[in-house]
């Protein structure tokens, strides 16, 4: 029985999906390498700046500028909405569902919040 239980909480938890437009990441940037960032990383001197609210049990599709397939998706994770004592997210707190050339699905499958700083090549 306990078994069973288990198996049933393992799967999705019906969160909402969000759309997230480049508009939404006022600091977003692209360097001439092609490599995409949502914020810059910590120190944040700028309020705007801040890294974006990746809320638990939810998926967002991110609007990216880079014409092609990203090779390489990087999320990094932290408590704090500037970034401080981050780290490379893994594992259920950072899903990848899809990408294309124009968009990234992500979920955040834990049930807590983090602060998302999303790097894509």
């Amino acid at each position: 029985m306990a078994l069973l239980a288990l198996a049933a909480g393992c799967g999705d938890s019906g969160g909402d999906t969000i759309e997230v437009s480049l508009a939404d990441l006022p600091c977003q940037m692209q360097s001439a390498q092609g490599i995409w960032e949502s914020a810059p990383l910590p120190p944040i001197t700028d309020e705007q700046c801040l890294w974006f609210l990746f809320r638990a049990n939810n998926t967002y599709v991110f609007e990216h500028p880079l014409e092609r397939v990203p090779f390489e998706v990087t999320g990094y994770i932290a408590f704090n909405s500037n970034g401080t004592a981050s780290t490379i997210a893994s594992g259920n707190a950072f899903l990848v569902d899809a990408a294309d050339d124009s968009t990234i699905t992500l979920r955040n499958g834990q049930n807590q919040d983090f602060w998302l700083r999303l790097v894509l090549e």
